[in-house]
C-alpha cells in the first residue's frame, strides 16, 4: 500500500485496501514513521486492526538486541549512560535502545537531528583541520567537510575500499580540484594486512566480512594519518578495529571525533568505553541522525564545546 508516493501496479491507495478488506492490520515499513503516523492520522481508520512499524534497518544491519542482551551489559549501559554530557544524548541513548526492544520509532522521531558529522552545538571546525574519512564512499561528508570550512583546512584523508565507490570519490575529487585531499583505496582497521571483503555494489553498506566475495588492503590512521585533528569513522562496523589502529594518534593528538555507533550490538558501550580509556579527558555526545535505528553517531571532544 502506497497513498500517493509512488504510481505502478503494484501498489494500492489506503482507500482502496479499505473497500477490499474488512478489517486489516497496517505495518509500516519505510523509515519516518512519524509521517505515516501522521498520514494515518488523516484516515477513516476504523477498519485497522493495528499498525506496526517494521524496523527495515535491523534486518538489513543483521542483528538485534533483546532485554536479555540488555539485562547481560547492564553495567556497561549503565556507565556509557553516564559519561554522555548533555540531556539530548541520553535521551537518544535510551530512544535508540528503545526503538531495537520494540518500543517503535516514535522516540527516534522526537531527537533525530540534522547536521550529521559537524553538529555546531558540539564543536566547530578550525582552519587547521587534519580530517580522517573512515568510509568515505562517493564523497558526500568529504565534500560537506570542506564546504563547512570554507575550503579552510591542513588535509584530508578520505579512505575507500569498494571500487566503484572509489572510482566514484576519486571522479569527484579531481572535478571539484580539492587541495590536499588524499584519496585512498583501502579500509581502516587495526594493521596493515588484506581482509575478505563483500562489496554492495553500488550502495553503501559495503563491509569486511569473513564471507566476503574480494579482498581488500586495509591499514591504520596511526600508519597513514598520524597527524589527524578530527576523524570521522562509517565503516560497516569495523568502527573499533579501526579506533585501535587510531589508538596512538588518539592519545598524542586528542582529534574530534565522530563514530557510527550503530554497526554492532556491542558497539554501543564497547567503542565509548575504549575512547575513554585513551583520553579520560573526552567528553561523550550521541546525536541521532535519521528518525530510523542507523546513523546513531558517537561524539567525542577533548574540551567543552565551542
Amino acid at each position: 500500500m502506497d497513498d500517493g508516493f509512488t504510481s505502478s501496479a503494484e501498489t494500492v491507495s489506503f482507500d482502496e485496501v479499505r473497500g477490499k478488506f474488512g478489517r486489516f492490520n497496517v505495518v509500516i515499513g519505510f523509515a519516518d514513521a512519524g509521517l505515516a503516523r501522521r498520514k494515518l492520522a488523516q484516515k477513516d481508520c476504523g477498519q485497522v486492526a493495528g499498525i506496526y512499524f517494521f524496523d527495515v534497518m535491523g534486518a538489513l544491519l543483521d542483528y538485534s538486541i533483546d532485554r536479555a542482551y540488555v539485562e547481560r551489559h547492564k553495567e556497561e549501559f549503565g556507565m556509557v549512560y553516564e559519561l554522555l554530557c548533555d540531556g539530548l544524548s541520553r535521551e537518544t541513548y535510551a530512544a535508540f535502545l528503545g526503538s531495537k526492544l520494540g518500543a517503535g520509532p516514535e522516540g527516534l522521531c522526537g531527537v533525530w537531528r540534522k547536521d550529521q558529522y559537524f553538529p555546531q552545538d558540539i564543536f566547530r571546525l578550525s582552519d587547521r583541520e587534519v580530517f580522517v574519512d573512515g568510509g568515505a564512499y562517493t564523497g558526500d561528508t568529504l565534500l560537506a567537510f570542506i564546504r563547512k570550512t570554507k575550503g579552510e583546512y591542513e588535509r584530508c584523508y578520505a579512505f575507500e575500499p569498494a571500487p566503484e565507490n572509489l572510482a566514484k570519490l576519486n571522479s569527484l575529487a579531481e572535478k571539484q580540484r580539492f587541495r590536499d585531499v588524499s584519496v585512498i583505496g583501502k579500509g581502516l582497521w587495526s594493521m596493515a594486512e588484506t581482509l575478505r571483503f563483500a562489496a554492495a555494489e553500488g550502495l553503501a553498506g559495503s563491509a569486511i566480512s569473513r564471507a566476503g566475495n574480494t579482498s581488500i588492503a586495509v591499514d591504520s590512521v596511526d600508519n597513514v594519518a598520524p597527524d589527524a585533528t578530527f576523524i570521522k569513522l562509517d565503516v560497516e562496523g569495523a568502527e573499533l578495529e579501526a579506533l585501535k589502529g587510531a589508538a596512538g594518534t588518539i592519545k598524542r593528538n586528542r582529534p574530534k571525533l565522530a563514530v557510527c555507533l550503530y554497526h554492532r550490538p556491542g558497539d554501543l558501550f564497547e567503542i565509548p568505553l575504549f575512547l575513554k580509556s585513551l583520553v579520560p579527558e573526552y567528553r561523550f555526545y550521541l546525536r541521532q541522525h535519521q528518525p530510523v535505528s542507523c546513523e546513531l553517531v558517537l561524539y567525542a571532544l577533548a574540551r567543552d564545546p565551542a
